[in-house]
């Protein structure tokens, strides 16, 4: 594979682990605090927002490490 090609895939991953760590965060949040209230919503989102936050410092981590292996 020729280091332009590397590039490709690397942009792939840049976009879709960040789009699929907000949508399974989301998830699971959703399903860990079942929200039926205002502030069962307000908690869904405080909890999404700290699991997507630790999601997203993973996803980077996964990034950089298939970054450092192209090169």
């Amino acid at each position: 594979m020729s280091n332009s090609d590397n590039g490709g895939c690397l942009a792939i991953f840049m976009i879709v682990i960040p789009i699929a760590t907000w949508l399974g965060t989301g998830y699971m949040a959703w399903n860990w605090v079942e929200p039926e209230s205002f502030w069962g919503a307000i908690k869904f989102l405080i909890a999404w927002g700290i699991f997507g936050y630790i999601a997203q410092i993973l996803g980077g981590l996964i990034i950089a490490g298939i970054a450092s292996m192209m090169e």
